[in-house]
């Protein structure tokens, strides 16, 4: 398991800060890979931001499991891992409201309609 989380924290890192630079691409829907929504711009550093936010997430629960003492995390760091996943959600939903939705520029359809 903590293979797998240090993969995806690995992951969230290396996207975000790609992400941050505002490249355009396409995010397909899941039941149909012929629409889905452009990101570019800022929403594309949106989707970055939240993406290292979630990495942070994960290094402070990490850091949290590490210790090893059974107890319970403070208040405050209960408070502030809540609002760290609360930003996080936050900006991968704008980005996604601020995207594009339409069809793929790659699908055969969409360049037979051109």
């Amino acid at each position: 398991m903590r293979t797998f989380l240090a993969l995806a924290m690995v992951l969230c890192l290396l996207g975000g800060v790609y992400l941050l630079q505002g490249p355009t691409f396409f995010w397909p829907d899941r039941r149909d890979p012929s629409v889905g929504v452009m990101l570019g711009g800022l929403s594309s550093q949106l989707l970055g931001t939240g993406l290292l936010l979630v990495a942070a997430v994960g290094m402070m629960a990490v850091r949290q499991g590490a210790r090893g003492d059974g107890r319970a995390a403070s208040q405050r760091w209960q408070i502030v891992y809540f609002i760290l996943i609360v930003a996080a959600l936050g900006l991968i939903g704008s980005a996604f409201m601020l995207g594009e939705p339409g069809p793929n520029p790659e699908s055969r359809s969409a360049r037979h309609r051109s």
